[in-house]
């Protein structure tokens, strides 16, 4: 198993104003208007964005259990996502606690700058995933992303990926009863290696 510690600078994720329209339920020009501008230059140095990557075995049970050699899990969608894969990279990254502080703040002082920027910071979570997948695929052909939550993958495999990524210490990410991460804007991510 090969794995990896990501860390980058804010500056180098590159946000996607479709992304960001989504996220304010906004057009393309608004989402990448002053305001918004404004707002990211603002909420950018708040961003500490790390992660961690693991490369591991992907081998199939019967009725779409797939076993990563360190727990396994049932999902006919994610086993349709690997088709082919007898490799998976796994990855969390998060944009840090600091982007939990500055929203909390925001959510008791501006309802409408804490939309925003909220908004923003998912559209770079996004952008922390694109960044981290150039960073440990390196033009190896990779299937899309597919994370706990998406489809029939349970969000009760989250502990035992992020266990086996140790995103705790490389990352800071952290896991409540709920099964919510700890900086909220944290993903992870199961990403399917091509033959």
């Amino acid at each position: 198993m090969t794995a990896g510690r990501l860390f980058f600078p804010a500056e180098e994720l590159k946000i996607n104003l479709r992304e960001v329209a989504s996220r304010l339920r906004a057009d393309e020009e608004t989402a990448g208007g002053e305001e918004a501008s404004a707002a990211l230059a603002a909420l950018l140095p708040a961003v500490c964005c790390r992660g961690a990557f693991l490369r591991v075995p992907v081998r199939r049970g019967e009725d779409g259990l797939l076993d990563f050699g360190f727990g396994a899990v049932r999902s006919f969608d994610l086993t349709r996502n690997l088709s082919d894969c007898s490799e998976a990279f796994l990855f969390a990254v998060t944009l840090g606690a600091g982007v939990d502080r500055l929203l909390l703040r925001l959510s008791h002082t501006s309802p409408a700058k804490h939309f925003l920027y909220d908004g923003l910071a998912s559209a770079l979570a996004e952008a922390a995933c694109d960044r981290a997948e150039e960073a440990f695929e390196k033009g190896i052909p990779c299937r899309p992303r597919f994370s706990p939550g998406y489809g029939d993958l349970p969000l009760s495999f989250q502990p035992a990926l992020l266990a086996a990524l140790d995103a705790g210490k490389l990352a800071g990410i952290t896991l409540n009863r709920s099964l919510l991460m700890s900086p909220m804007k944290s993903i992870t991510a199961i990403v399917g290696i091509l033959p």
